[in-house]
């Protein structure tokens, strides 16, 4: 095998692909995947604007052939899909992990052995799958389960997504059951509170900091600024917009994305496969077959690649959420209804950012591309808190300038804004509701050394900056 499509057409390597999109023996048409999506070089060869595509099922050898990296959708027909990303990030080397996997893969082996354990006494086994990055602990919930009803039950829509449930586009081909769009939803609260249990328990077992959706950190002891990610960011989108890569897919974001990792590591740095790591398997020998076609092709034969389902042991972690303090905080951060769009100009328009310090003032001056990053966002919460603000409040102010034109990259018509504000201010407020976020890092100093520092000396001090965690408990 000398390229990924010879690899592709491997027997074995489509089954395993089939069986994660719920399929079986190789019979895609009884797969429950929504969707698939292909990702790669050839689109742009082809003179593509995108480089990605989604299609219906229908569409799977198409992309195959085309030796695109191989995608399936979060929704799913039949099930709730629990999939906890955890992956290692570097601002200062974004292409790293490329180039010295053995080295950063050790980095995350702590925390990937923490994290077995921990599944296994809430009694789950998910398929784990090595990316470019990180691992993809996969499992999944059956729709009408007790455990899917408990998380419709804990579950919130605004009406904004809903009515986007409700309408079938191009994309969304059909729509979305509400109760689905609110078992997503629940999933993601509920994953919330996993999170903070793995912050809590596993912060100190790694070389490098622990933190959530690649908000940014100082210099790590091997002077970089790194860390593991638990990225829970598919929770902040609706659910027709999110996709998971496939085991046995191949993996060439460092190809298209050169401008991110810098055309050395695209061009030296062959395509890489993602591949599930079962017991007996070793790194290395992941490492070895990850870059090897056929060696690869011979471990599909040994493997099965269904999403485990984890409906009646999964209650048990539900339960755990609904007495948690994290349970408590969103009860208050739904207790409270944003302003209307039609009174923006007299609500949220006439909010003066001059009041805040400059790095926090800017993402509101200059939303795109700033107010897209998260560690902006993060700011933005713990200091609009500190002055009173409704979390609630603080999600519409940046939905109101979600929906204004600046220029986004986003389509808004296809994401929506509303629960990508409610989400990242719901994880940041509630870590500090919780305690999980201690505000440690929240200084001038630590600030500069994330490079989010716009101007030194400015007069202010983050330091300085208090909140009443007990408020968010009420």
């Amino acid at each position: 095998m000398i390229n990924q499509v010879e690899y592709y057409r491997d027997k074995n390597v489509r089954e395993r692909i089939i069986e994660y999109c719920g399929g079986s023996n190789g019979d895609l048409s009884k797969a429950t995947a929504e969707y698939i999506v292909g990702y790669g070089e050839a689109l742009k060869w082809e003179g593509k604007e995108k480089d990605y595509v989604s299609t219906p099922l229908k569409g799977f050898n198409w992309v195959l052939e085309k030796g695109l990296d191989i995608f399936r959708s979060v929704w799913d027909r039949y099930h709730t899909l629990c999939v906890l990303d955890i992956e290692y990030f570097n601002e200062d080397y974004k292409g790293d992990i490329y180039l010295k996997q053995k080295t950063n893969f050790h980095k995350i082996e702590p925390l990937f052995q923490y994290l077995i354990k921990l599944y296994k006494s809430y009694g789950f086994t998910p398929i784990t799958i090595m990316t470019g990055q990180g691992y993809h602990f996969s499992m999944q919930i059956k729709r009408g389960s007790k455990a899917d009803l408990m998380l419709q039950e804990y579950g919130k829509l605004n009406d904004a997504v809903q009515g986007k449930y409700l309408t079938p586009t191009t994309h969304r081909h059909r729509y979305v059951s509400p109760l689905h769009g609110k078992a997503f939803d629940g999933m993601g609260r509920v994953m919330e509170y996993l999170a903070h249990k793995i912050i809590r328990e596993a912060k100190n077992i790694c070389d490098i900091p622990i933190t959530t959706t690649d908000t940014a950190v100082g210099k790590s002891k091997y002077g970089m600024r790194e860390a593991i990610s638990i990225d829970l960011s598919m929770f902040g989108d609706p659910i027709y917009m999110r996709d998971i890569r496939c085991p046995f897919s191949t993996h060439q974001k460092h190809k298209v994305m050169r401008w991110k990792v810098g055309n050395y590591i695209a061009d030296k740095i062959p395509i890489q496969l993602s591949l599930p790591r079962i017991k007996g398997v070793s790194l290395n020998d992941l490492f070895e077959m990850r870059r090897n076609y056929r060696k690869a092709a011979n471990y599909a034969k040994s493997v099965k690649c269904f999403i485990p389902d984890v409906s009646d042991n999964f209650i048990k972690l539900i339960e755990e959420y609904r007495h948690s303090d994290l349970y408590r905080f969103h009860k208050y951060f739904d207790s409270m209804q944003q302003e209307a769009w039609w009174d923006w100009p007299k609500t949220y328009d006439r909010y003066n950012p001059d009041e805040l310090p400059p790095c926090v003032a800017h993402c509101l001056k200059e939303p795109n591309p700033h107010l897209l990053k998260p560690t902006n966002i993060e700011a933005l919460t713990r200091t609009l808190l500190s002055k009173g603000w409704h979390p609630q409040h603080i999600a519409g102010l940046i939905r109101s300038k979600f929906e204004r034109n600046y220029g986004w990259t986003e389509d808004w018509t296809r994401y929506d804004a509303t629960t990508r504000a409610l989400f990242y201010v719901r994880l940041f407020a509630g870590k500090i509701a919780t305690g999980v976020d201690q505000l440690i890092d929240f200084n001038c100093v630590s600030h500069q050394e994330k490079e989010y520092c716009w101007k030194p000396w400015c007069g202010h001090n983050l330091g300085n900056i208090k909140i009443d965690r007990k408020k968010l408990l009420k």
